[in-house]
């Protein structure tokens, strides 16, 4: 197969401005072009002028298209300067008010009447917010994707080499290296799944009024429900029949759970990672060609190509994830018809959150693709339980009357395999030999049974078959087509 390249956050030769960063640090170029006070006073004005249109179209008796098509046409940054925007914001105290009067500034006396016609401030805010988050998973989707291929392809590289499996911190069973990647490619998919659920179900749009139930056009004999719903479907987004002021921010909560999901299991494979690279576990190297520091004290962690900062880093994000989705929960609490307490911290955590997330998914794919493994490293640590961890396999041999003739009952086999096991560990004699010293083992297997159930090499299960079963599932899976 083809490899798949890790994304970059930045086309090659871009410089970035780092004020459009999260923290001056974390982001992509393609979050920046989404959020950022620019780029809403953009979609702000793109909602204006998409509701002009669509009320053109239902009344236009209202407004004539040829004012519509005029406000839709120069309600963009191309006609308006964003400088003019916050300067008015300062002067007037109130962002939508700055955006629909800068508009104003723009186009004709006869167009002018009609912008915002049958709105209060929300039916530009939150439409603007909807987009921007309709966009922002868009992104999330691909750079996940990209992440689980990169994973999918090095559980196919690694499917070969045989892997000790931890339970607890200890030694459970073997399997292969590319087993462990199968399980976090699923789980990658799994969270992409849910992300489609709820950007299906929970990117909520509005027209309809101080209160959400169609005031001004209902004085003006419009029929306000049809002009909402034929809006969002113009833009894209779903709507509430009985919204408040805004919809309920159970919706918004839900989008900040589908990141913070996939953030858990990012999280995890860093965790899996990094343990990996350390000193006492040793089987993943960082083959990448960039060089990095590991420490401004500790020199000699050079040669470890530096500290593992991208699944640190996913470490931190998996915890400011949580608690971006703590505070959306606690939004939730909206007196009816609204106020203002949602606001801003729902500004700042959707901004920096999908930077952030983008930013942190981007370096951990990176990471994946140019990890490298220890085979030596990784068959010592198969090899160093002395083979107990077939015990297991001999104890289900026992019990077995299609294995043996005389089989023993579950209790006595796991209290032999227990005492075996332990003898073997602590005198460190391979777990072959006790095995086939012991009476009751031998008067029921053969010595070439027995050799063959206790190589810990070839208790692998269905390892390799289950590997190959996540890549073709979900290789390449597309999560919006």
């Amino acid at each position: 197969m083809d490899r798949t390249l890790p994304l970059k956050r930045f086309p090659d030769g871009f410089k970035v401005d780092s004020s459009k960063l999260a923290a001056g640090r974390y982001g992509t170029f393609e979050m920046c072009e989404i959020w950022g006070d620019t780029q809403t006073f953009e979609r702000s004005l793109f909602v204006q002028g998409q509701s002009a249109l669509v009320l053109s179209e239902l009344y236009p008796e209202i407004i004539s298209p040829e004012n519509a098509r005029e406000i839709a046409s120069h309600a963009n940054l191309d006609y308006i300067n964003p400088e003019r925007i916050r300067k008015l914001e300062f002067l007037k105290g109130h962002d939508v008010i700055a955006i629909n009067e800068s508009l104003e500034e723009v186009v004709s006396p006869e167009a002018r009447t009609h912008i915002n016609r049958f709105k209060t401030s929300a039916d530009t805010t939150q439409n603007a917010r909807a987009l921007q988050i309709k966009s922002s998973l868009e992104v999330v989707a691909n750079s996940v994707e990209n992440l689980r291929d990169i994973v999918i392809e090095k559980s196919l590289d690694w499917i070969d080499v045989p892997f000790m499996v931890l339970t607890h911190g200890y030694d459970a069973a073997p399997s292969v290296a590319g087993r462990p990647l199968s399980h976090y490619a699923e789980m990658l998919q799994s969270g992409l799944n849910v992300l489609k659920f709820f950007y299906d179900n929970s990117i909520k749009g509005k027209w309809a009024d101080t209160v959400g139930d169609h005031h001004s056009a209902t004085s003006s004999g419009v029929d306000g429900m049809r002009i909402q719903e034929e809006f969002c479907k113009r833009i894209g987004v779903g709507f509430m029949d009985a919204s408040a002021q805004i919809p309920g921010l159970e919706f918004e909560a839900d989008l900040f759970y589908a990141v913070s999901r996939l953030g858990e299991t990012t999280s995890n494979l860093a965790n899996f990672i990094a343990w990996g690279r350390s000193d006492d576990v040793n089987v993943f190297v960082n083959t990448s060609p960039q060089k990095k520091k590991g420490s401004s004290g500790m020199p000699h962690k050079d040669a470890k190509n530096g500290n593992p900062t991208s699944e640190e880093q996913n470490m931190s994000l998996r915890n400011y994830l949580q608690g971006n989705v703590m505070t959306a929960l606690a939004n939730c609490q909206m007196p009816y018809a609204r106020n203002l307490a949602a606001s801003a911290n729902g500004r700042i955590n959707l901004e920096d959150g999908f930077k952030f997330f983008d930013h942190a998914t981007r370096e951990m794919a990176k990471t994946i693709y140019w990890i490298g493994i220890n085979e030596e490293r990784s068959k010592e640590r198969v090899s160093r339980s002395y083979g107990v961890v077939t015990s297991q396999q001999v104890m289900t041999y026992l019990t077995d009357h299609r294995m043996v003739t005389n089989p023993m009952g579950r209790g006595e086999a796991h209290n032999l395999m227990g005492k075996l096991a332990t003898e073997s560990w602590e005198r460190k004699i391979p777990f072959v030999e006790i095995v086939l010293a012991n009476d009751e083992v031998r008067k029921r297997l053969s010595e070439d049974t027995i050799r063959r159930i206790t190589n810990p090499f070839d208790y692998i299960g269905r390892s390799k078959e289950i590997v190959r079963i996540v890549a073709d599932k979900f290789y390449k899976q597309r999560t919006f087509v």
